[in-house]
């Protein structure tokens, strides 16, 4: 190989790729501003419509109230909740239709059965497809445990018994995980997906370009006919690809990186009591940074990630006769790759065994995830690093076969 060839052809289609439109939007637009605007905005759009929730109204009414005048009165007290009147024949047609949430139904023995200190059953009546029927059934849960708790010390007086007898094991929760570790979670929950995703995305538009795009326009045959061997035209191309690829990855990352870092300044409620609690200090920010030995690490598995994928993408592009085809090829691979890593990624408490660090894109998600939570396991980095230099170069070889075969490049 030449590598003056090499380097020149590199040099001509990043020059190409800067002077496309799409491209750059592809490389570094979308990275930079499109992912963290739909990682934020979903994260906000949760904590909206958790805060949403938690202050809906729920719509209760009550049935045989007049049996039980002192629990129905603390159910009409209770903050969220609005009493509705419905005709007690009909009450199930009015949850059936949504008119209320949820009805509270009170047995007329209800008096003779706490008289003879017996259980009583209230019955409460909603529907599983109105999502304000949660509301509705923690309201009348609060409202009834605390009408237990005041019959019970009522009983234990009359009784001359210490209600404190009534107390029992107590759980005190003490959350051993430090910021770093919940910025860790977090982080691992989102990167190595969006890794694997730029690794091929980023290059796609150019190794489309570089190859099907070279066919559509009638460039590629004077480019094989300059004094370069093949090989040289291949790698050039290929190291294009990659160099685009990975100025995405890199982009996605540090975009995404510092849009979480500073959540909290740009207004993102990430704070303990919406549920989408992320660390940090003060309760906004992601609270967490990487280590150099962990950003090498990811850097390194992500350079080979896209070696992979550019070379792939490559030889599948070349294939097309149009960037439309080479498009509608690329398609389905993409969801091969992806369908895997992110049932990996998603499933909880996943616990990978160790081949599993040899499957390609695969490997890659789980040793992040691990770097991200500070595990250090050399067993399935190394297994991870060597399996993905293996694939790298079978792709790259693959790449440069495809290349040097006339029916694929010429071929009607």
């Amino acid at each position: 190989m030449n590598s003056k060839h090499i380097l020149t052809i590199w040099k001509k289609e990043l020059r190409d790729t800067v002077r496309d439109r799409r491209t750059l939007v592809s490389m570094i637009l979308v990275p930079m501003l499109l992912m963290p605007v739909i990682m934020l905005g979903m994260f906000k759009f949760m904590s909206e419509q958790a805060a949403k929730q938690q202050t809906q109204i729920a719509k209760i009414s009550i049935v045989g109230g007049d049996y039980a005048p002192q629990l129905a009165e603390a159910i009409k007290s209770r903050e969220g909740v609005e009493i509705a009147e419905v005709d007690v024949q009909n009450y199930k047609q009015s949850v059936a239709e949504g008119r209320i949430d949820a009805a509270v139904v009170i047995p007329e023995d209800f008096q003779d059965r706490i008289a003879g200190e017996k259980a009583v059953n209230l019955e409460l009546v909603s529907k599983s497809t109105n999502a304000n029927a949660a509301n509705a059934f923690a309201a009348v849960s609060f409202v009834v445990a605390d009408f237990n708790a005041g019959l019970l010390e009522g009983r234990f007086t009359a009784r001359d018994i210490n209600a404190d007898i009534l107390s029992g094991v107590t759980i005190v929760p003490e959350d051993l995980a430090t910021e770093q570790e919940v910025g860790g979670f977090v982080l691992a929950m989102l990167l190595p997906l969006l890794i694997v995703m730029w690794s091929i995305v980023g290059g796609q538009y150019t190794a489309i370009d570089v190859s099907a795009g070279e066919k559509e326009r009638k460039t590629l045959e004077a480019l094989l006919l300059t004094p370069v061997k093949r090989i040289d035209v291949v790698f050039g191309k290929f190291l294009a690809v990659s160099t685009v690829a990975i100025i995405s990855v890199v982009t996605a990352i540090g975009s995404l990186y510092f849009s979480f870092s500073y959540a909290g300044d740009l207004g993102i409620p990430m704070e303990e009591g919406n549920g989408l609690s992320m660390g940090g200090a003060g309760g906004s920010g992601l609270g967490f940074s990487i280590e150099p030995q962990v950003a090498l690490l990811l850097f390194i598995v992500s350079l080979f990630l896209v070696l992979m994928f550019s070379a792939v993408i490559l030889s599948i592009s070349i294939y097309a006769k149009s960037f439309k085809e080479a498009q509608s090829y690329i398609g389905p691979a993409y969801i091969v790759v992806i369908l895997p890593v992110a049932l990996v990624n998603s499933v909880p408490g996943f616990e990978p065994v160790f081949w599993m660090f040899a499957l390609p894109a695969v490997n890659a998600v789980l040793l992040f995830k691990e770097l991200f939570m500070g595990a250090y396991d050399w067993g399935h980095i190394s297994l991870t690093l060597f399996s993905l230099i293996i694939y790298s170069i079978i792709a790259i070889l693959i790449a440069a076969k495809t290349y040097s075969k006339e029916s694929v490049l010429f071929g009607d």
